[in-house]
């Protein structure tokens, strides 16, 4: 039996989207002025990602819950990129080396989100490294990969190949803005670093919905 790799991608792709919506929403209604009161005592309009998930409840639970579920049918959609993904590139090292890539990104994922900094911070960091440095590399990669052709369309994907750029430069702009918040306390820093982060956060998100449901969508797994 062939059983298809969208209905499982779609569905761990959107949970983390819409566990970010809500507990976004639900930090602005209920938790707005003291989410976004900082040290500098400036204004701001949003708060970080980082803290509406991490400081409140229900949202820590709720971004656990649906994330965790997420990481887990990702990892079935790992087994079905490692399967397919051999049809486009016949390199077992290069293959290999994508899926075992895309497993750390999704441990990192679930690291970092199980374990809060403020609870055991060792874990959070670990988590955070693993899944920055191997998403990093993972969109770099499989870009790449797909404006050589691997979907075999041979055609230049636009969207797919920005991908990279817009990831980095919204890590680089959240590193600079949470510096210049840090040390010169400018209103509306805070809100910058707060959408930059959810902007990356998205990207991520959206670049292996882009892949999975639409570029390899016809990518299957045969259940003996």
């Amino acid at each position: 039996m062939a059983v298809s790799v969208v209905p499982f991608s779609f569905i761990s792709i959107h949970l983390p989207t819409i566990a970010a919506i809500v507990c976004y929403g639900i930090t602005m209604w209920k938790e707005f002025e003291d989410s976004v009161a900082t040290h500098c005592h400036v204004w701001n309009l949003l708060p970080s990602f980082s803290s509406t998930i991490g400081n409140y409840t229900p949202q820590r639970y709720i971004w656990r819950l649906l994330v965790g579920v997420s990481c887990t049918m990702r990892i079935f959609s790992v087994l079905m990129f490692e399967k397919n993904l051999k049809r486009f590139n016949r390199n077992k090292m290069i293959v290999k080396m994508l899926t075992w890539m895309r497993l750390a990104e999704i441990i990192g994922l679930f690291l970092l989100t199980m374990f809060a900094s403020t609870e055991v911070f060792p874990a959070h960091a670990f988590g955070f490294c693993l899944f920055f440095i191997f998403s990093t590399i993972n969109i770099t990669v499989v870009s790449r990969l797909m404006n050589g052709g691997v979907t075999g369309s041979g055609k230049l994907n636009y969207g797919v190949v920005w991908y990279p750029f817009i990831y980095m430069a919204t890590f680089v702009g959240c590193f600079i803005s949470y510096l210049v918040h840090t040390n010169y306390c400018w209103s509306g820093v805070y809100t910058i670093f707060g959408g930059l982060e959810l902007v990356m956060i998205l990207s991520n998100i959206f670049f292996w919905y882009q892949c999975d449901c639409h570029e390899w969508s016809s990518y299957t797994i045969s259940i003996e």
